[in-house]
């Protein structure tokens, strides 16, 4: 196994990790502690838009970001900062499984439109057929701060149309192409007719694991127990200029974090939210 530092296309700093026999790497951007890429068993398990933008403070179209402190539109830019930061390597392993650490900490530009002191650690861990990622929050400033937090996974599919999801049946949602009304999921099978954005509260705890296609679990953790669904499909897909028209069928977002509220964290206190990965087959 072995952990390697080599550039990313213009110039971005990135790591490869691969486990002892090859089967699996994954390849992962200090910009945004953006995994790229996640291979096993020369199967690409994460979709990286062949439109995606990189550049200093743009989003990365794919792969998974990192969404802190804030999910979606708010007073801070879309879906927070911490995905257009350039965050610090630290301690790496390589005994057993291979796993790294990421670390970002505020800054004089975080603290002009986030007025709060903070340090943010990214555990990544690769096993031969899962994938596992940890944030830990600590509140390093002297009073209580608020804030929502995502991985926010592109799955690669063949095709959007053909793609189930089960897990979430029985789960209450919010369904942000209709008007965020809130409806409870009673198809055992998720199936994708059109444009999808759903934001599944606590569905991490109420479901079973979330079963993409039946060969791709995806577990939450007690603290990151919502989950999102999204595809744009095409109209929206053609008016980005980092998605396009076409590859809206490529992908899948299975997001799993906690955005249904603000996580309220007290002063020199930790937060801990995961998820995992597997490939069953």
């Amino acid at each position: 196994m072995s952990i390697t530092e080599f550039e990313y296309k213009t110039g971005f700093p990135a790591l490869r990790l691969t486990n002892s026999n090859g089967y699996s790497s994954v390849e992962i951007l200090l910009y945004g502690a953006h995994v790229l890429s996640w291979t096993t068993n020369n199967k690409q398990i994460l979709f990286l838009s062949d439109k995606a933008i990189f550049a200093p403070g743009k989003a990365i179209r794919g792969g998974i970001p990192i969404v802190w402190p804030q999910f979606g539109p708010g007073p801070l830019p879309q879906h927070g900062f911490a995905r257009v930061k350039t965050w610090r390597l630290g301690k790496t392993n390589t005994n057993g499984d291979v796993s790294v650490e990421l670390h970002l900490s505020h800054d004089e530009d975080t603290l002009k439109i986030w007025p709060h002191k903070f340090n943010l650690t990214l555990t990544i861990r690769l096993k031969e057929k899962s994938f596992y990622q940890e944030l830990t929050v600590h509140n390093e400033d002297n009073h209580t701060f608020e804030f929502t937090a995502l991985f926010h996974t592109y799955f690669t599919v063949d095709d959007i149309k053909t793609t189930n999801i089960c897990g979430l049946n029985n789960v209450t949602y919010a369904d942000k192409v209709d008007g965020s009304k809130t409806k409870t999921d009673t198809n055992k099978i998720l199936e994708f007719t059109g444009e999808t954005d759903r934001v599944y509260n606590d569905g991490g705890k109420n479901a079973n694991p979330i079963l993409i296609n039946d060969c791709i679990q995806v577990i939450g953790s007690s603290t990151t127990s919502d989950i999102v669904v999204w595809n744009p499909w095409q109209e929206k897909a053609k008016a980005s200029v980092d998605i396009g028209e076409h590859n809206f069928s490529k992908f899948v977002c299975i997001e799993v974090g906690h955005v249904h509220d603000s996580v309220k964290l007290d002063k020199d206190q930790l937060w801990k939210g995961s998820h995992e990965i597997t490939l069953l087959k």
